[in-house]
Formats: C-alpha cells, sequence, structure tokens
C-alpha cells in the first residue's frame, strides 16, 4: 500500500467515525426536540403513528435517538405536529481530503522535498487573526527560520477568492511565528489545460500574488533548506 493509500485509508475511517458521531448527536438532539413539542402538544405516541401510518415503537425510538428512523418518518412525524423538518449542512472546519487527486498532489510533492525540510500535512493555521476558525494548510514545510505554506488545487474555480485564503493563512502564521523566520505562500497545481488557462488569461493579478517562477520555487523545494525565494505557483502533476 502506497503512502496515499494509506493515508486515504486513514481519513476514510476518520470521516467515518466523526460522521457517525455527527448522526448519533444529531438524532438525539431531534428525539428530544420532537418529544417536547409532542408533549406541549398534548398528543400521544400513538396518535403520531396512527396518522403516518407506523408503529407507536417508530416514533419511540425517534425520540430516544436512534439515528436509524429514516428522514421520510422523521418528516411526516413534524408535519404531523405542525413543524418543519430540515436537513443541514455547516461548513464549519476544513476537510479531511478533497479527493484522490489532491491526494495525490500531497504525495508528490513529499517526494519532491529536501529530506531536511521538515512536512507537517494538514497544519492547523493559527487563529490569533480574524478568520475562519480550524483552518489548517495543506503542507507545511519548516526549516532554515523559513516556514511555507502550501494549498492544493486539482481545479481552480474561483481564482480570488483561492489568493486571498492562501495570502490570509500566512499572514495568520507570520502573526505568530518567531522573529526573524520568513512566512511564505506557494499554490500547486496539476499543469491541466484548464488550470493553465486560467493562469495566462489573469496574467497581471497572478504575478501580483504569486510572482516567483515554478523554476524557482522547485529548486528551492529539492534543494537544503534555505532562504525561500517568495510566493508563486507550483505547477506539479497529480502522480498516479
Amino acid at each position: 500500500m502506497t503512502g496515499t493509500d494509506t493515508r486515504i485509508s486513514r481519513i476514510s475511517r476518520q470521516a467515518t467515525n466523526e460522521g457517525d458521531r455527527a448522526l448519533r448527536r444529531t438524532a438525539r438532539r431531534f428525539g428530544e426536540d420532537f418529544r417536547a413539542l409532542r408533549l406541549r402538544l398534548g398528543v400521544t405516541q400513538a396518535a403520531v403513528a396512527r396518522t403516518i401510518g407506523v408503529a407507536r415503537s417508530v416514533i419511540c425510538r425517534l425520540e430516544t435517538g436512534d439515528d436509524e428512523v429514516g428522514p421520510r418518518i422523521r418528516a411526516r412525524a413534524c408535519a404531523d405536529l405542525g413543524a418543519t423538518y430540515k436537513m443541514a449542512m455547516y461548513a464549519d472546519a476544513q476537510p479531511m481530503i478533497r479527493d484522490a487527486a489532491h491526494a495525490r498532489l500531497i504525495e508528490t510533492l513529499l517526494r519532491l522535498r529536501h529530506p531536511d525540510w521538515r512536512a507537517t500535512v494538514e497544519a492547523p493555521v493559527a487563529t490569533a487573526m480574524p478568520g475562519p476558525a480550524h483552518r489548517s494548510t495543506d503542507v507545511r514545510l519548516d526549516g532554515a527560520r523559513q516556514i511555507v505554506l502550501f494549498e492544493m488545487e486539482t481545479r481552480i474555480e474561483r481564482w480570488e477568492e483561492l489568493a486571498r485564503e492562501a495570502h490570509s493563512k500566512r499572514a495568520a502564521v507570520r502573526a505568530v511565528a518567531p522573529g526573524g523566520v520568513d512566512v511564505h505562500a506557494v499554490l500547486v497545481l496539476p499543469p491541466s489545460h484548464r488550470n493553465r488557462a486560467v493562469i495566462r488569461s489573469l496574467p497581471a493579478t497572478v504575478h501580483a500574488a504569486f510572482p516567483v517562477a515554478n523554476s524557482s520555487l522547485r529548486d528551492a523545494l529539492t534543494s537544503r533548506p534555505g532562504p525561500w525565494p517568495g510566493d508563486g505557483i507550483l505547477w506539479l502533476p497529480a502522480g498516479r
């Protein structure tokens, strides 16, 4: 099993466990809220069950937080009590992994780096400055009083948002870095036709945000840690 496969397997287990825990918490809160509303309205479990065509035991399970009671029954039970059932999602943390291509970009970067660069994958970003909580950078390299933050993006969707987020993370890390330590941001992209077309269409904007050439970044990455050339775009194939 490759390093990428091992990481994907670990993240799969982590995502499964965290997702299951979130479902149990949500089902428990739902059951408590549903029971409180039913009692306030003076409606019995049996009455709700008859109305929506299920056994009373199903409503009992719903109220005790059984996460195997499906959304259709929950929605019908809510409607019976004059309540609205909603499914919601809140993006309050960084994704564990975007896709396999994203993981392969990380693997390629780690293979290329000089071993004296100390690497941290999914490195937490300090929150001393305003910005979203629970942020992380895909890969952080430390060495020779340099910190380099690498953000992987397999497909450019919103260029301005991408650049702003990379520089925001750099500023947050710089704010808490020891004196004399330089912090840089590098955007890592696979050289697809679409990605290159987007970059070519914004020459002045891209140069202002990430001025250092790909060749300089690659030389610094593969060499023993020293002064980093600055912010830039590193083109890396997402190897298989």
